[in-house]
């Protein structure tokens, strides 16, 4: 377990020093706090290996807003104002970059800039959502609960795409080899063998033909299919960049189910984790609404949630609202109407993203279960027919030559 030295202030007012085991920063300031100390300088001591020192220097590259919002949250649910956790942070930055980036925010704060949109200009790595989820906070005066909420939902969402990423990592590099095999075998190979096919006529077996005829239409119309997938791909981001283009796309992306409704899921789920961040901040309902939906990146499902918005501010219950919008799983339907009954509508939405969560776990396991099969089965089969066709090939010339 990572070990931190600490410098930090106790109750009496006496700066202490010493260490303590953790598993991350984050815990580590969670104990001192816990113990009524306050940090004043907390870093990892040495020891890390060579490997773990060079990532850590390629990570200290760019900021981390997700410790910084973790941490942050920490303080400000243990009492301190704004601007003396911002100072405590100030002092705990992990390298150069991500002080001077403190420091900027903490400049902008005591000049009078709000939090949210000190934020928001600073960090401009985070999502766009993130300032304006603070700002609400900090209107409805619950600034430490959406922080720690939001630091939550963030390092969730992180989690997931690290999965999604490692999950296709895999059939991404056998696609790669597949690619290459095929480029070897029909600029290098097939090419030396052809005039000695072409010598054996019609006696060749229909395998080899085929191959024969697939190298000649590659040899023939490959750079036309290059141009043709470079036009489509340059199409396809230049349609992405249309607002009404990009509205189709998201909506197949919403509502088909080839995907596993993956992309359905996971914005419900986020949708649904802002939504509680923000009705636990005190906010009511209809601008809890409206700042939840500012934190999807999906533009279908953001117009189906500012209906949503519009219909609650007309009277309408959210479970109709909901319902109606035809965007949301039924779980999150029905635990928002169970809520309303009850008077839990925050955590019940709450519970329905968890739960949405582990949907969204479970069902990249099984597309990476499903995924990892097929590709090594269709690259074993392509190389498998390639291989019959060049063996065969040699062997019907042997057959010929005696």
């Amino acid at each position: 377990m990572p070990r931190f030295s600490f410098e930090a202030i106790d109750r009496s007012g006496v700066l202490v020093r010493g260490s303590l085991d953790a598993q991350t920063r984050s815990v580590a300031m969670e104990q001192l706090l816990a113990n009524g100390q306050t940090p004043v300088a907390l870093r990892a001591e040495r020891g890390q290996s060579a490997i773990r020192r060079a990532a850590n220097a390629v990570r200290h590259r760019s900021f981390d807003y997700l410790l910084f919002l973790r941490e942050l949250g920490v303080l400000l649910k243990a009492g301190l104002p704004v601007e003396r956790a911002l100072n405590v942070l100030l002092e705990l930055s992990p390298n150069g970059n991500h002080a001077v980036r403190v420091r900027q925010i903490l400049e902008r704060v005591r000049s009078g800039e709000p939090l949210a949109q000190s934020i928001g200009a600073v960090i401009t790595e985070a999502p766009r959502y993130v300032s304006r989820l603070i700002a609400a906070g900090e209107a409805s005066g619950q600034l430490a609960e959406v922080v720690t909420r939001l630091a939550s939902g963030l390092a969730r969402a992180k989690a997931l795409r690290d999965k999604l990423l490692l999950s296709l990592t895999y059939p991404a590099v056998l696609a790669a080899t597949m690619v290459g095999v095929l480029y070897v075998v029909f600029t290098t190979v097939l090419p030396r063998l052809t005039p000695m096919f072409r010598a054996a006529g019609a006696s060749l077996p229909a395998s080899t033909a085929v191959l024969l005829g697939v190298g000649n239409f590659v040899d023939s119309y490959g750079l036309l299919l290059l141009a043709v997938a470079v036009i489509a791909i340059a199409a396809l981001i230049y349609a992405w960049r249309q607002p009404t283009q990009r509205l189709q796309i998201d909506k197949y992306l919403m509502t088909s189910r080839v995907l596993l409704r993956l992309p359905n899921r996971y914005e419900a789920a986020r949708y649904c984790r802002n939504l509680q961040t923000l009705l636990g901040g005190g906010l009511p309902l209809d601008r809890a609404l409206s700042a939840a939906r500012d934190g999807v990146t999906n533009t279908w499902f953001r117009a189906r949630m500012a209906e949503v918005r519009d219909a609650v501010a007309e009277g309408r219950s959210l479970q109709s609202a909901f319902k109606q919008s035809f965007a949301l799983p039924t779980i999150a339907i029905e635990f928002s109407a169970v809520g309303e009954e009850t008077g839990r509508l925050g955590p019940m939405i709450g519970e329905a993203a968890d739960i949405l969560d582990q949907d969204v776990e479970s069902r990249l396991d099984r597309l990476t279960a499903l995924v990892l099969p097929i590709a090594t089965l269709v690259m074993g089969g392509l190389v498998a027919v390639i291989m019959v066709g060049i063996v065969s090939g040699v062997l019907a010339v042997n057959d010929l030559a005696r």
